[in-house]
């Protein structure tokens, strides 16, 4: 049961408050100040999917749905018992359609929403009574000409005799005989009838019925007789106009009426999915994360933040209890954090039960059937200091109410009474609690509680950190740890005279100063254990990160020489093509020369001409074109093997080898003499 003590001292409804913000509608701000958690895992389940796949739809595939409507329930209920409805209901009730019809088109553009689009299934849409709707009305209070023909004939009637009115009373108004008679040179109306402006004293002087006077008597709106008969006639078309927007509008009412249940229907549907959009753009705005719901009874969170603390200065959390674990005892100084911690694991189990996203890391949720609280916290403008039979009273009715799928969260279970006594009814109230199979989290500073955390199966304990360089709380939670009060060494922070506090110190008994003391030990080989873990991950972070550098590094340099030969590739592949159009050109010449029935000198000199052309092209390609081979160091160099000539950039076939190392090498036609260490053998062909 989620008693309401319990949900406002958990602060539930302030966040049901931020989170109703978002949405659009009446109704669903209604509906998301009255949300309850779920009590089944099922329903807890598909609140949270259905969050998620508005995250999908607004945030995926941005696309905003409209759910901008007016609560219609006394509107329908009206035209369903056969009354007229105003213009401002049927703009209302066509309002809904419209939404309707646009919000199922939106949706029908998102894949992977099953649970959105299975609710959008029952939306009615009437895209004609929508249209005419909005064609008839132009605002709350008017009429369109073109709502029916029979209303755009009418006004086109008044407006005729309204100028056959207004013309002949100008007649009045512009005339030298009549103008010292008036107020003011204008037509006015009166009770639907054209009247003018005569002053008081002229009274009678203008034939005609008075229908009104000023204020101060000193004017008379009179109706002259010459415009009786046409008032008459506006007289009849206007009540002929107020008649035909009855017809409409109780037209209208019978067609709304008509689709009343359907309406209904899509309002409802339109407000559970404000409501559902609303969550996600909350959880956007937190940086929630979903949360794992739990059928086998965990409680975890990891690095969670209050959603009510400023998350640029607010700690990240992190607590567990395993589903063997049925208490959690958080122990530390005073204005470490306790409370809050107690509040955010409360809140986040209500919270995620009722399709929230939250703030962390990640979390698991059990499935609770209720949460209980006895919480006085001094921090809370609106929660003031219990008294201690206050708490018991409060406590007493909470332990008749357990069951072992709810969870109890105690702060100072205990105190406000003589130490001794507190604690141990903190350890019997603690020890109740178990036995019902209920999962706890109490926060203490008594050190009966401590002792009995340490030795009682299915206890896990926490603590909040305090530095003790500074004397200052550092609002972490160090799970599996005890802490001590560090009152003393609060106080003295805190300004309290250093005597005092030395005499205070020699209060304290001998048990509880080793008590503290095994503690403080305790806490201070944890602090260097975690620095030790805390060095190895930087040095292990610092080792990835220059991994990454030269892997990054080699990659480049893969890259850039990948380029290269590509480069190298297609400059070659240009050469042999140029190269080899220029060949084919001069060889197209010989031929020429070649074919004529008599070759005289001077085809021989072009001939040889082009012979050297060839050549020199030849030359140049094998100058461009040819890469350095690579030494061939697997046999011994003999005569026949193929040779690099380094200071030529050739390859040729080894002749002749001295024994000072001398070489003679063929280059195709000629040889040529190489020194010792201007050629190496090279292998194969190339």
């Amino acid at each position: 049961m989620f008693d309401e003590k319990s949900l406002n001292t958990l602060e539930y409804g302030k966040i049901l408050s931020l989170a109703a913000a978002y949405t659009q509608s009446e109704g669903g701000r209604r509906d998301m100040l009255a949300l309850v958690p779920c009590s089944t895992l099922a329903a807890a389940s598909r609140e949270l999917s259905l969050t998620a796949e508005a995250d999908r739809v607004l945030f995926e595939f941005s696309v905003s749905p409209s759910f901008a409507i007016d609560d219609i329930d006394e509107v329908l209920q009206k035209a369903e018992k056969g009354a007229v409805l105003s213009i401002g209901e049927l703009l209302r009730a066509g309002r809904v359609l419209r939404v309707a019809d646009r919000l199922s088109a939106a949706l029908k553009k998102v894949t992977g929403i099953p649970l959105l689009s299975e609710m959008a299934q029952g939306l009615h849409a009437d895209r004609d009574l929508e249209k005419r709707i909005s064609d008839a009305f132009l605002s709350d209070t008017e009429v369109a000409d073109g709502a029916s023909h029979e209303l755009k004939e009418i006004r086109r009637r008044i407006r005729r005799i309204g100028e056959r009115v207004k013309a002949s009373l100008q007649s009045f108004v512009g005339s030298q005989q009549y103008r010292k008679y008036l107020q003011d040179s204008i037509v006015t109306v009166r009770g639907d009838r054209y009247v003018i402006p005569v002053k008081s004293e002229f009274k009678g002087m203008i034939p005609g019925l008075v229908h009104d006077q000023s204020a101060s008597g000193a004017t008379l709106y009179v109706e002259p007789f010459v415009v009786v008969n046409l008032n008459n006639e506006l007289k009849t078309e206007h009540m002929a106009e107020e008649a035909e927007i009855e017809r409409i509008l109780r037209g209208f009412s019978s067609e709304v009426a008509s689709a009343a249940h359907a309406l209904a229907t899509s309002c409802d549907i339109i407000t559970a999915m404000d409501v559902v959009f609303a969550k996600a753009q909350y959880a956007r705005a937190t940086k929630a994360v979903r949360p794992e719901l739990s059928s086998r009874g965990a409680l975890m969170v990891r690095e969670g933040r209050h959603p009510l603390l400023d998350p640029a200065k607010a700690v990240p959390l992190t607590l567990e209890m395993l589903p063997g674990d049925k208490m959690l005892l958080i122990t530390g100084p005073n204005t470490g954090g306790k409370t809050v911690t107690l509040k955010m694991a409360g809140l986040f189990v209500l919270l995620a039960l009722s399709g929230f996203y939250l703030p962390a890391k990640s979390a698991e949720i059990p499935l609770v059937d209720g949460v209980y609280s006895d919480i006085g916290d001094e921090q809370s403008i609106e929660q003031s200091l219990s008294t201690f039979s206050a708490h018991i009273k409060n406590i007493s009715g909470i332990l008749t109410r357990l069951t072992e799928h709810s969870l109890v969260l105690f702060d100072e279970l205990g105190a406000g009474t003589d130490p001794g006594e507190g604690a141990a009814l903190a350890v019997a109230v603690s020890e109740f609690v178990m036995s019902t199979g209920a999962k706890a989290i109490v926060t203490s500073h008594f050190n009966d509680l401590k002792e009995f955390a340490l030795t009682a199966p299915g206890v896990v304990t926490a603590c909040m950190e305090f530095d003790t360089a500074t004397f200052r709380p550092t609002f972490r939670l160090v799970m599996g740890a005890i802490g001590t009060s560090n009152a003393l060494d609060i106080a003295t922070n805190l300004g309290l005279d250093p005597a005092i506090i030395e005499r205070a110190r020699s209060r304290i008994s001998p048990e509880k100063k080793k008590f503290d003391s095994v503690l403080s030990a305790a806490e201070q080989t944890r602090r260097r254990a975690e620095q030790l873990v805390t060095d190895a991950s930087k040095d292990r972070e610092k080792a990835a990160s220059e991994l990454k550098e030269a892997e990054d590094k080699k990659r480049e340099i893969e890259e850039k020489r990948e380029k290269l030969n590509d480069a190298i590739r297609k400059r070659t592949k240009d050469l042999i093509e140029d190269s080899v159009a220029e060949a084919d050109g001069i060889i197209e010449e010989l031929k020429a020369l070649l074919e004529k029935p008599e070759v005289t000198d001077g085809d021989l000199f072009a001939a040889r001409t082009l012979r050297r052309k060839l050549e020199k092209l030849s030359a140049h390609y094998d100058s461009e074109s040819v890469v350095e081979d690579e030494p061939d160091l697997s046999a011994p160099l003999a005569v026949g093997d193929d040779v690099w000539i380094k200071s030529v950039g050739k390859r040729g076939t080894l002749v002749s080898l001295s024994p000072r190392g001398e070489a003679v090498v063929s280059l195709g036609r000629i040889t040529v003499k190489v020194k010792k260490g201007d050629y190496y053998r090279v292998g194969g062909k190339k």
